[in-house]
């Protein structure tokens, strides 16, 4: 079912939002862990989430944040399904619309588990991790070639995040839209620096699944939190981490200034 032009856009627009508040902060942690000599990396989407419901109004926040990523879920899904980016039902339209339905999973997840720790008032301990997951699959015979297929995607999708940034097709978003010049140029630069930071945190996250799928362990796979942590242990990590750091915080800002200008 349709849903009214006035719907979609709430929709776009909380969901980018929340998705800007999450990659905000992964950065800014991952900065402060450098420059204030803490260490660490702060972690990815799940850390940063925790983090949420610790603040005063903390239960309410993560209420917030929940509703926020639920939007973003339900739009990427609602774009999947009614082919809001007229992608066709040919071979690759229909690769692109499954990436937009797995991209909402992995948000209403997300989601879920701001939802788990408003309601419970958890610690965001327990659950089965991704690890965990991984290591279910593998213990099946077929596991590794799963592994690795998702390898396979998530390293197609790092790509993509590069090839929008190099070709500023981020930039369709906004084609029509009475924007000043300084507008256009900050929309340009958050999304290619943002972009090409998604693409070196994606590209660790495949690799790892490779590693993960090949040598049938597991504990070979990093999330977004631990590609940070492997990053900071690299030579000059502390300012690569900065870096990237600077780049998720840009495309954090980008999915605000999308929010905030963009409309579907």
């Amino acid at each position: 079912m349709a849903l009214s032009n006035s719907t979609e856009n709430k929709l776009f627009i909380t969901g980018y939002t929340a998705k800007g508040i999450v990659y905000s902060l992964i950065g800014i942690f991952a900065i402060a862990g450098v420059v204030g000599g803490a260490g660490g990396s702060g972690g990815g989407p799940k850390a940063v989430i925790s983090w949420i419901g610790t603040n005063p109004f903390g239960q309410v926040l993560l209420f917030l944040i929940g509703v926020g990523l639920l939007a973003y879920c339900s739009w990427r899904w609602y774009t999947a399904v009614q082919d809001k980016k007229n992608e066709g039902k040919d071979k690759e339209g229909i690769v692109k619309r499954i990436a937009y339905a797995v991209s909402g999973t992995a948000y209403g997840i997300l989601s879920a588990h701001a939802f788990k720790l408003a309601f419970t008032n958890s610690s965001g301990g327990g659950g089965q991790s991704k690890q965990d997951i991984i290591a279910r699959i593998l213990s099946e015979s077929w596991g590794p070639y799963v592994i690795g297929a998702i390898a396979l995607i998530m390293a197609g999708v790092a790509i993509f995040q590069l090839y929008r940034a190099v070709t500023n097709k981020h930039m369709d978003g906004i084609e029509g839209q009475q924007l000043s010049h300084d507008e256009r140029e900050t929309f340009k630069k958050t999304g290619e620096v943002g972009l090409t930071a998604r693409f070196v945190v994606y590209g660790i996250i495949a690799y790892s699944l490779f590693k993960a799928a090949t040598m049938d362990d597991a504990s070979k796979f990093k999330g977004i939190g631990e590609s940070l942590s492997y990053i900071e242990n690299q030579s000059y990590g502390a300012a690569l981490l900065v870096i990237v750091g600077l780049g998720l915080l840009a495309y954090g800002l980008f999915m605000f200034i999308r929010a905030r200008y963009e409309r579907v």
